[in-house]
């Protein structure tokens, strides 16, 4: 969603003062666009993107409203200087906007907390395979663990520079078959036996989601596969080593 897009769903938007849209451009850029919080310049970016004037002064009102008084309750949090709704006034904006009560995933899948290290976009992509496995969505489990996998192992060539090791002529990373194939045969590193086992194992529920119209996830054949695939995850984790990878996402 973008943001003009979210502003449509906001009752009377155009009608608040400046500093009334601060609220909920927070909002749009920490739980709709999912970033690790925020600061002024890219609340600043919102009134630019909308061609509306800017507040006058953005750090002094986040600043000033994310500390206690007596008259009010804050409404920003305020942690490793980037800024967060309030839990209370966050709600007051899902109810506004008619939002259901955000699901969150558990670690019945695999432990998320696995790729706590890593980057945002991968934690996001674990979140959904473990969203869709304790929603009974196992087809979309089995496709969102495939994409997990991918990502993880086009890192994995990335971190150690050896990346056209898995790409074709064109240029184009090569599918999951192939890149499993690169990674069990490459020299740069050892893969355990249980790994490689768990790679293939896991890659085959994959493929019957993805490519097979007749084909059904159940359950039982994730059961199946948890314990592979923590296996699997954990140790490209470690092999890719992120806390020591200087790498930015993109």
């Amino acid at each position: 969603m973008n943001l003009n897009d979210f502003i449509t769903k906001i009752s009377g938007f155009d009608d608040l003062s400046s500093s009334g849209k601060i609220d909920y451009f927070v909002y749009f850029v920490t739980i709709i666009k999912r970033q690790d919080g925020t600061i002024s310049k890219k609340v600043g970016e919102c009134f630019d993107e909308l061609k509306i004037p800017r507040y006058s002064n953005i750090p002094a009102y986040l600043s000033s409203r994310s500390k206690k008084n007596k008259s009010r309750k804050p409404i920003f949090i305020l942690q490793k200087g980037q800024y967060h709704l309030e839990r209370t006034r966050q709600i007051e904006i899902e109810n506004e906007l008619g939002h259901k009560k955000k699901h969150t995933p558990t670690n019945s899948y695999f432990p998320l907390e696995i790729l706590d290290n890593s980057r945002s976009y991968l934690k996001w992509i674990g979140e959904q395979a473990s969203g869709c496995f304790d929603q009974g969505f196992y087809d979309a489990c089995n496709v969102m663990t495939r994409k997990l996998l991918e990502v993880l192992i086009i890192e994995a060539f990335e971190r150690h520079k050896i990346s056209q090791n898995i790409k074709g002529t064109d240029g184009n990373f090569y599918y999951l078959s192939d890149l499993i194939d690169r990674t069990l045969n490459e020299s740069s590193w050892n893969i355990s036996r249980n790994a490689k086992q768990g790679l293939a194992k896991i890659k085959k529920k994959g493929d019957l989601s993805a490519h097979n119209r007749r084909f059904v996830a159940r359950k039982s054949e994730l059961e199946d596969v948890k314990e592979d695939l923590r296996i699997v995850i954990e140790e490209l984790v470690h092999l890719i080593d992120y806390p020591n990878w200087t790498k930015l996402p993109e």
